[in-house]
């Protein structure tokens, strides 16, 4: 689940520049909504960003969105690290990821403590244009420059979906265009600091070595109790097997989402192919460690690449009753039946969009 709180960290904190100078062409952000509900609504959240109201701003979001893609995300990863699994191993897996790790309550605390660290009380923003989303996604974004209350820019880059006659806030739009387009401009660029390129270097050693375990037991302690010895290692070789033995590695780019939290973009030229990879790094005291890390980030359309096999996968079961024993309590309260008006600190140049739910 910490991974998943890294990867909504930078949907919260995205800038719509791409970094890879041969990826695609950035969306093209317009000042006007594709329509007033939509800037209503994202003037609303901010607004309640900003007043530390965070219940209120989580009841904006697509939560059952949300689930259901980090869902088809889970049973995609476990299809293709495990051919074996037949359609009735999927369904059972759905059902069991479902009610401990996608239990709604627990989702939220998890989206609650992202909004808690990226702190957003009195902040002021300016909304400055809307898109369509890339890639033939389904929703908007929309680009907005904040600034937090003792003057730090916050860059975000929020995703909006329409349900019905409803807009909602949808963290699944940013993480889908990431996962299509990884490496993003996220904040301010930064060199990374010779902790992290001693971190980097020692990394990497350890795969061009053959010592995968090492590699494993330089992550933090809170990879490792997510992640076993033998999932790293099955990640590790299909890695290997794709790009060789690493030869050399270089820095494409350091972002710096928050303080204290850096992600950076590891370009690794192995004996068959290079590949791009994205390391997170968290300062804890004075000490940096590495977070989490990204073998495989291919763009969809590049030359050789080639679609995933169709997966047939389940819906969300609605029937299915949460353990509730692990999961935090829920204390999100209903959505509101309409956004609040807008009320931003900073009057926006032009109207904007939200997040996911």
């Amino acid at each position: 689940m910490r991974k998943l709180l890294c990867l909504l960290c930078l949907a919260w904190s995205c800038q719509a520049a791409l970094a890879d100078p041969g990826a695609d062409l950035p969306p093209v952000f317009s000042p006007q909504p594709p329509e007033p509900a939509a800037a209503s609504l994202v003037e609303s959240y901010l607004s309640l960003l900003a007043q530390g109201d965070l219940p209120a701003a989580l009841a904006l979001h697509d939560l059952r969105g949300m689930r259901q893609y980090l869902l088809d995300r889970r049973l995609d990863d476990l299809k293709s690290n495990n051919p074996e699994l037949t359609a009735e191993d999927l369904e059972e897996l759905s059902a069991q990821i479902q009610v401990q790790d996608l239990d709604p309550a627990r989702l939220r605390a998890i989206l609650t403590q992202v909004l808690e660290e990226a702190d957003y009380s009195g902040m002021t923003w300016s909304i400055r244009g809307y898109a369509p989303a890339p890639d033939d996604l389904p929703g908007f974004l929309v680009r907005i420059e904040g600034r937090s209350a003792a003057g730090r820019e916050k860059p975000l880059l929020v995703g909006l979906v329409k349900l019905g006659d409803d807009w909602r806030i949808s963290p699944a739009v940013i993480e889908e265009l990431m996962s299509r387009r990884p490496v993003l401009r996220v904040g301010p660029t930064v060199a990374p600091p010779p902790e992290v390129n001693a971190l980097v270097d020692g990394f990497w050693t350890s795969f061009q070595s053959g010592e995968l375990d090492q590699a494993y037991a330089g992550m933090s302690a809170e990879f490792r109790a997510r992640t076993p010895l033998l999932g790293f290692l099955t990640r590790a070789q299909a890695f290997l097997e794709k790009a060789g033995l690493p030869s050399r590695w270089s820095f494409v780019r350091a972002i710096e989402t928050q303080p204290g939290l850096l992600f950076v973009g590891v370009q690794v030229q192995g004996s068959k192919a290079p590949q791009a990879t994205l390391m997170v790094f968290r300062k804890t005291g004075l000490t940096w460690i590495i977070e989490d890390v990204q073998f495989d980030m291919p763009r969809p359309g590049a030359p050789g690449a080639t679609p995933p096999p169709p997966l047939s996968r389940p819906d969300l079961r609605p029937d299915l009753a949460p353990d509730l024993s692990p999961a935090p309590a829920d204390r999100t309260p209903a959505a509101p039946e309409s956004a609040p008006p807008p009320s931003g600190p900073a009057s926006p140049d032009g109207p904007d969009r939200p997040l996911a739910d």
